[in-house]
């Protein structure tokens, strides 16, 4: 009995010491890569772990439902990697229109991990292609005007955020980012969500749209059969093909926050392209009671 105890014990340590060895294997490699990454926390990603093969998406591309002269300022993208073709069809697409400086993407908080109504970090990601780097001076200067503290925990396990950053790092590779997690997913708080849209307000207007990219990362209608998916995507599709007419409150989905502040950047003012439809069901084939739904959209301003 104590030899048995003994060898687990000694099991135990091994596989710690391993775990850790890792993560600092993870975060030096990045350092010595990087003098921006200096100090700073690295967060894994799907590519990084080699949890699945990044293949490029095979779904057509067709240049027909844009305009020549759309260019979009904002956009909604899952972040289910069960949709992986779809998002990475999305960001492709989105690298034809235009170049983006600086992504700013706001999540739904999944595991009610943060401590604030924002959750926000100075941290950097391994997209498998190469480190994803945060605007360090745009997150310093959010802390202070939403007089928050950085919480890097919140990170570590948020997939709205993480699985993003590959697709992010292999279409725009010199981008930067900053990335916001949000209390609350399908309920929202106009009080929160309003004084996040006015801090980033300064960031999309006509001069910062010029530099600026908002990703709104979401899913849409969950766990229902095809009929009640159905209902609520209706719903939802209205407002993204028409916000000026639509209530954003009719959007069925986990960033109900995030659709409010797209709202409000938008000013009643916005036009739309939905590049597609889908959902867990059409992809998979299995649980037709248990369904998610995707939107993949873009949003820019409508010509006068």
């Amino acid at each position: 009995m104590k030899k048995t105890f003994k060898f687990l014990a000694g099991l135990l340590l091994i596989t710690l010491i391993f775990s850790c060895n890792r993560s600092a294997h993870f975060e030096a490699k990045f350092r010595a890569q990087s003098p921006a990454a200096a100090n700073v926390h690295v967060f894994q990603t799907w590519n990084s772990l080699n949890e699945m093969n990044y293949t490029d998406s095979a779904l057509p591309l067709s240049d027909e439902i844009f305009p020549s002269d759309f260019v979009p300022w904002a956009g909604i993208v899952s972040h289910h990697i069960l949709a992986h073709e779809y998002i990475d069809a999305w960001f492709s697409r989105l690298a034809k229109m235009r170049t983006p400086k600086r992504f700013y993407i706001l999540c739904p908080d999944h595991y009610k991990l943060s401590l604030e109504h924002y959750s926000l970090t100075e941290g950097s990601w391994d997209s498998g292609f190469g480190l994803v780097e945060t605007d360090k001076n745009k997150v310093k200067s959010f802390i202070e005007l939403l007089k928050v503290n950085t919480d890097d925990r919140v990170f570590e396990i948020e997939h709205g955020i993480s699985v993003l950053m590959p697709y992010i790092k292999k279409h725009f590779p010199a981008a930067c980012v900053v990335a916001v997690v949000i209390s609350g997913e399908s309920e929202v708080n106009t009080l929160i969500a309003r004084q996040l849209a006015d801090v980033l307000e300064k960031e999309f207007d006509k001069e910062g749209k010029q530099d600026n990219f908002l990703i709104i990362s979401s899913d849409f209608s969950h766990k229902g059969s095809s009929e009640e998916t159905g209902i609520n995507d209706l719903k939802s599709e209205k407002y993204l093909r028409n916000s000026a007419e639509t209530s954003w409150n009719s959007v069925n989905c986990d960033n109900k926050n995030g659709i409010y502040i797209l709202d409000r950047l938008g000013k009643k003012n916005m036009e739309s392209e939905i590049l597609y439809h889908t959902n867990s069901l059409e992809i998979s084939g299995k649980g037709e009671d248990d369904i998610t739904s995707y939107f993949f959209v873009y949003f820019s301003d409508r010509k006068e």
